[in-house]
């Protein structure tokens, strides 16, 4: 048996809504839109499959149609795009003192495990908040 992790790129994007009588905040997406993923996955499982003469398992993900788990989402990008909705270091424009140094300052996919790059970022933006902010 082997694991493999897709990464693909879904036009798709997710909402988040604000409930102000709550105080929470909601996310928006559907199963639906991630089948334009499940698709691509499958398309290139599908490749390996037929290489090596071998099937999928329908007994992982708790039924028996279902060959891949498609509710969860690794690594998300984006939302506070960096000089964007930043400067180039991370400072939320318009409010003193905000930054960002997460995976939403990453405009979109970067085709790899985005930590590193994440990892870098923030430490670049602590570099210089450190010498100019205080």
């Amino acid at each position: 048996m082997s694991l493999y992790l897709a990464i693909t790129k879904n036009p798709q994007r997710a909402s988040f809504t604000y409930d102000s009588a709550s105080g929470t905040v909601k996310l928006g997406w559907t199963a639906a839109q991630s089948a334009v993923s499940v698709a691509m996955a499958k398309k290139l499982f599908d490749r390996i499959n037929a290489a090596n003469a071998t099937l999928y398992r329908y007994d992982l993900f708790g039924s028996s149609s279902k060959v891949f788990a498609d509710d969860f989402c690794y690594h998300p990008l984006g939302g506070c795009v960096l000089g964007n909705a930043t400067d180039n270091y991370g400072r939320v424009k318009g409010y003193s003192k905000l930054y960002i140094t997460d995976g939403s300052l990453v405009p979109g996919n970067i085709g790899v495990n985005p930590f590193v790059t994440i990892t870098a970022l923030a430490e670049r933006t602590l570099e210089r908040v450190l010498a100019e902010d205080f």
